[in-house]
């Protein structure tokens, strides 16, 4: 399933983002499993069945099983300062592949969240499984947002959680700080 999602993310990222696109050739599987048993996680069927509905069944077919499978995680200084009191209870991710370059992920966002504003070095690409609220304003589901090096972005969920793959390239071993 994960080549069915690198191929997905190729294809998304091909018009307007060849670079990135090329990087995911770079990207190799990381050891899923069994990890904390965050809260988020009892939304996973339910983003899962949103992507299906705003996406598409296919996009759901192939995120559902690495869902399933990934080792969820949460960012160690999002862990130390969470940025409000049920944060950590809504937000977990899990990265899927890597190379020294490129990353390939999952994110998990359960309902009525906001994820503040946060940055990292990494070039980053979203192909959202829900449409959801970004500083830019609402995107749909299905279509690829990006954000540049640095670049602050946030995001809000409404009733629905949300489901949402990734894609960073350049310096990917430095974590997502708020700013």
């Amino acid at each position: 399933m994960l080549d069915a999602l690198i191929t997905r993310l190729r294809s998304a990222l091909a018009a307007d983002h060849a670079d990135a696109a090329a990087a995911l050739n770079r990207a190799a599987p990381v050891p899923g499993g069994p990890g904390p048993g965050f809260p988020v996680l009892a939304h996973r069927d339910a983003a899962v069945a949103r992507a299906a509905e705003e996406v598409d069944d296919a996009f759901a077919a192939v995120v559902d099983p690495l869902a399933a499978g990934a080792r969820w995680t949460q960012t160690p200084s999002y862990v130390r300062e969470p940025p409000s009191a049920g944060f950590l209870d809504g937000y977990a991710h899990a990265t899927l592949a890597e190379g020294d370059d490129v990353a390939v992920g999952l994110l998990l966002l359960g309902p009525h969240l906001h994820y503040p504003p946060h940055h990292h070095p990494a070039e980053e690409f979203y192909l959202p499984g829900a449409t959801i609220g970004w500083l830019e304003g609402v995107r749909p589901a299905g279509v690829v947002v990006h954000h540049a090096s640095w670049q602050p972005h946030a995001m809000t969920t409404g009733e629905r959680p949300a489901l949402l793959a990734y894609v960073w390239t350049g310096e990917v071993a430095t974590p997502s700080a708020f700013c």
